[in-house]
């Protein structure tokens, strides 16, 4: 065997194989970002996909220091230590929120300043009329005179005379929703949680939190952070816990958890199938080459994959071992084909693997590619890929396996149980059928599919990342359950405007409880409109009475407390000499504090609302749409599943009709069309119920592999439908490598997609799971609904009726043949004058004719045409194409025997013949051969029997389009066509001793010529 390998060919393949995949590799970024897969042509998506993108939330990380006891300056002493330490590593454009709390009294200070601008008529009236009664001003003033006597009143006598009464008080509290939790405080610049535990370091890194490398780096520092503030506070009894949260941790736990899976993947599949083909050929070894088209293809698709994009998901590489499992099916096959009990050629296990296997490829490459149609990025990828791969690999089988493997000698006979194992399978019969329609019945009232379409199934985090995420919401609040509103303008008026729209419409929302709380900068710094509104409000508010009231009030229980005579002149003369309506530019060192940022030139600011107990997400959404980009997490997540259905249903409606359309193409039968999606079918119901039994719901992964299982499940029923079509007996030789291929190639995709179930990833466990239900129920439905439904198909031998034509007859015996030999004899039958002119050249003759010989038979339609013409003939074929061999024989069933030769050679006869056909061949050969298998008719013929031949000539004249057809496809072959005159014709016959009886131009076809001559010999001349 070793002598039949062209090892440096091989040599070449396997420094192409590692070159192709080095440069795609290499040419190809590797991106662990899930967001980046979602379809961003619905608004609903697209606006989340640039929240996701703008928002500060996104990138930045966020730190809690726990204690394990109360004590606010440990936790302020550890922020601190923090802060400085992730500051000098140069890795955070950001650190803390120090800066922001140093706003805070500039903002108080903004806000008494600016105290008619503040508020709305209903906010006067609820807000500040509770503040103007007598019991309400003594009580304050208590307040501030005993502020002004302790620490606490150092510098604040600006605010108490220029807002006496608190006004500022309720404008500040509606900043409270900015801060990660409502009862949260600022002490000493930090965020502390209100038991005096939790301390809250926010930082927002150079790079972005998806930035793998950047993340490592990140990681690594706070475990050294950790360790320093263990090292310094346990020896004091003080328990530190450093608990960051973060995308980076995300990005992180899916890149170590995917490559993991990943590798596993890939080994386990590689060395599962390689044992499998270990097991399965005669020649063990041999087997281990089946792997090569899939590596090759897969390499090939990588490198071509690099040239059309520069980045490739992580989860479509991690799908790898699936598509070696898929792609290794036609190296199977080629091999099975190849390494048998007698001597093979290359070219003829190719030839076979082809005829049954191309339908098959066409489907895959099709149901993979109907994902580039999905919207989903990764998907698009995962299509095109493996789309790809399968393609580069059947090219591989079909164009370097022949030139590796040349030939190889007769196969020792070895046992092999796995083949009886698959006979056996194959066997069971209406038993089989019976099961498996009760098992599908069965598990019909299971089917109803779930879906958990999120984005919590395309990403896996670590449990200690839940953990950590889990703490942090319970301490600092959960932002799952806040929107997200997300502006956009060329200038900070244009912001302001449109927060002057967003508040009036939330300030409304708000009576309705449709919105519980919200803070909007307008609420501080409004815009024009909001300016000129509340001016208004606040001259109308503030009438003479009320003024003198305050005033009198202020003055009496000011004296009484020792306050100064003029003490709150300055806010009194607000009261009496309002400011104009002019608004104020929100100042660019408050827009971190109100959410906004810079990006690309424009300004982007993000609002936070709390939902009321009347919110609805779609009139929510419709409401506030035309100012603000909204992101409602619940409202996301059920659009993106009904997205994701309707998208995926579509696109599965689709590749069925397109998958039937070209089946019936191939077949032309919609009684084959039916049968072979028989066992997709069956895999979909049990697919479907046994998810439902094991608690599996249809989640993104198993959508997009419900396309797939319909492209890759469907090539077993086409390989057993094409193996019936093309053998007929289930105990054909070939029909058992058949069989052995489909096994095998479910049983390697079974295990590349079945390792995948092991996987800790949710993406890829879910890949894994589906497939192994999907493929497994296609298989089973293959081996044992097609076997029984397929022997009845092709055994039926209805007889015609009578009064049929001759032309019905014999369509009826290419009635069960592929698409191409079906429509050839229905074209031939239709548009050939051969078969009128045969019938009146032969009508004399049609009771003497028994034994007909048809050289150069083709697929047999004359030869059938004998047959029916000549009840009582049978007949003798021969054609060089192994193909035509093979249909003709179908065609003429036990009436004829076709033998695979050329002429001149004549296959051995019992006795001779009384008819020989030599039929739009004979331009095909030389004069010597055509002599010498003149002669061998003459010799073959019975006493009396007839030659008759149909041959072209050379018009002098225009040519029709068949004739130049026909010249091309011979001088194209390599071939020379030989046209010769009816008088040299005649002379060829008369030279082997024939007697010319009919030399004439076909009546309806003047580039054909009929001769028929007679073997003029008794019972003793030379035969």
């Amino acid at each position: 065997m070793l002598k039949s390998f062209n090892y440096p060919l091989i040599a070449g393949v396997f420094i192409l194989i590692i070159g192709t995949a080095a440069i795609g590799i290499l040419r190809l970024d590797i991106d662990t970002d899930v967001v980046r897969s979602l379809p961003s042509d619905q608004s609903v998506i697209s606006d989340a996909l640039e929240i996701f993108t703008n928002h500060p939330i996104h990138d930045q990380i966020a730190v809690d220091i726990t204690l394990d006891k109360d004590d606010p300056n440990i936790l302020i002493e550890c922020g601190e230590l923090v802060e400085q330490k992730l500051r000098a590593s140069g890795l955070f454009a950001e650190v803390g929120i120090n800066e922001v709390s140093k706003l805070l009294p500039d903002l108080a200070l903004h806000v008494i300043t600016n105290l008619p601008l503040m508020f709305s008529q209903e906010e006067l009236e609820q807000e500040i009329t509770p503040r103007l009664g007598k019991e309400f001003i003594q009580l304050r003033l208590n307040e501030l005179l005993l502020k002004l006597s302790s620490l606490e009143g150092i510098g604040q006598s600006t605010f108490m005379a220029a807002d006496p009464l608190g006004l500022m008080e309720p404008v500040m509290a509606k900043m409270a929703l900015l801060a990660p939790s409502t009862e949260s405080r600022i002490y000493k610049g930090q965020l502390l949680s209100a038991d005096n535990r939790h301390l809250l370091v926010t930082a927002r890194p150079r790079t972005a939190g998806t930035d793998t490398a950047s993340a490592q780096q990140i990681s690594a520092l706070l475990a050294t952070i950790a360790k320093d503030l263990s090292h310094t506070y346990t020896p004091r009894g003080i328990n530190v816990t450093l608990t960051p949260v973060g995308a980076y941790r995300a990005a992180l736990d899916n890149e170590r958890i995917i490559r993991h899976d990943v590798q596993l993947a890939l080994l386990l599949s590689t060395v599962g199938i390689g044992l499998l083909l270990f097991f399965a050929f005669p020649r063990p070894l041999l087997g281990i080459f089946a792997l090569l088209p899939a590596f090759a293809g897969t390499a090939a698709a990588l490198f071509v994959f690099s040239l059309f994009h520069h980045s490739i998901s992580i989860m479509v590489l991690g799908f790898g071992g699936a598509i070696i499992s898929i792609t290794v099916d036609h190296g199977i096959a080629y091999l099975l084909f190849l390494d048998r009990p007698q001597e093979t050629k290359g070219k003829e296990a190719s030839r076979e693997v082809y005829a049954v296997g191309i339908l098959t490829v066409l489907t895959t490459i099709g149901a993979f590619l109907i994902l580039s149609f999905s919207g989903f990025p990764i998907f698009v990828q995962l299509g095109q890929f493996t789309a790809l791969g399968v393609l580069f690999s059947f090219l591989f089988v079909h164009s370097i396996f022949p030139r590796l493997i040349p030939s190889l000698p007769p196969a020792k006979r070895r046992s092999l149980p796995l083949q009886g194992l698959v006979d056996r399978l194959y066997r069971t019969g209406p038993i089989g059928a019976v099961s498996a329609a009760a098992l599908a019945l069965v598990l019909l009232f299971f089917a109803h599919p779930q879906f958990n379409v999120s984005l919590e199934s395309m990403n896996t985090v670590s449990s200690e990342t839940l953990a950590a995420d889990q703490m942090f919401a319970s301490v600092w609040g959960n932002m799952g359950k806040r929107i997200f509103l997300m502006v956009k303008g060329d200038s900070i008026d244009e912001i302001q405007q449109k927060n002057d729209i967003i508040l009036q419409k939330i300030n409304t929302d708000k009576k309705s409880d449709i919105i519980q709380s919200a803070f909007v900068p307008s609420m501080i710094f409004p815009g024009t409109l909001r300016t000129r509104d509340n001016l208004t409000a606040w001259q109308q508010f503030w009438n003479r009475d009320k003024i003198a009231t305050v005033q009198k009030e202020l003055e009496t229980s000011g004296a009484a407390l020792g306050f100064a005579p003029h003490a709150f002149d300055q806010f009194l003369g607000v009261l009496q000499s309002p400011l104009q309506a002019t608004a104020s530019l929100l100042p660019s060192r408050y827009y971190q504090l109100m959410g906004i940022s810079e990006k690309k030139g424009s300004l982007v600011q993000f609002i936070t609302l709390s939902p009321g107990p009347r919110y609805n997400s779609q009139n929510f959404i419709d409401h506030y749409g035309q100012e603000a980009k909204i992101f409602d997490s619940p409202f996301f997540s059920a659009q993106l599943a009904n997205i994701l259905f309707t998208t995926f249903a579509t696109i599965l409606g689709i590749i069925a009709v397109s998958i039937a359309a070209l089946l019936f193409f191939f077949f032309l039968s919609w009684q084959l069309t039916l049968i072979t999606l028989l066992p997709p079918l069956f895999s979909y119901i049990c697919t479907l119920g046994t998810m439902k039994l094991i608690g599996h719901p249809l989640d993104i992964p198993s959508l997009m592999l419900s396309i797939i299982i319909l492209g890759m499940g469907i090539d077993y029923s086409i390989f057993f439908v094409k193996a019936h079509q093309r053998y007929r007996n289930p105990d054909h030789p070939a029909f058992q490598l058949v069989r052995m291929t489909v096994f095998m190639a479910a049983t390697s995709t079974l295990i590349g997609f079945g390792v995948l179930c092991l996987a800790e990833h949710s993406l890829l466990r879910s890949i894994g799971i589906t497939s192994l239900l999907g493929i497994g129920y296609s298989l089973l439905g293959a081996f044992l609904l097609l076997p029984p439904l397929l022997q009845a198909f092709f055994s039926d031998k209805k007889q015609p009726a009578t009064e049929q034509s001759l032309s019905q007859l014999i369509l009826a015996r290419y009635r069960l043949m592929e698409a191409y030999p079906k429509m050839f004899a229905r074209f031939k039958l239709k548009f050939d004058p051969i078969f009128d002119d045969l019938a009146a050249l032969l009508a004399e003759h049609k009771a003497d004719i028994k034994i007909i010989l048809d050289i150069g038979c083709g697929y047999g339609v004359p030869g059938c045409w004998c047959l029916e013409y000549f009840p009582q003939a049978n007949i003798i074929g021969m054609d060089p194409d192994p193909e035509r061999v093979r249909v003709a024989a179908l065609a003429m069933g036990e009436r004829g025997t076709i033998f695979q030769d050329g002429a001149p050679h004549l296959p051995a006869l019992a006795r001779p013949v009384d008819l020989v056909l030599l039929l739009d061949m004979l331009h095909y050969l030389d004069d010597e051969t055509m002599t010498t298998l003149f002669t061998n008719c003459f010799q073959a013929l019975a006493p009396g029997g007839i030659l008759v031949i149909r041959y072209a000539i050379q018009p002098e004249a225009s040519r029709s389009s068949s004739w130049l057809l026909e010249d091309y496809r011979v001088k194209f072959s390599g071939s020379k066509p030989w046209y010769r005159s009816p008088e040299k014709m005649a002379g060829f016959m008369t030279a082997a001793r024939l007697v010319v009886e009919t030399n004439m131009v076909s009546p309806r076809n003047s580039e054909l010529v009929w001769l028929i001559g007679r073997a003029d010999k008794d019972e003793t001349s030379d035969k």
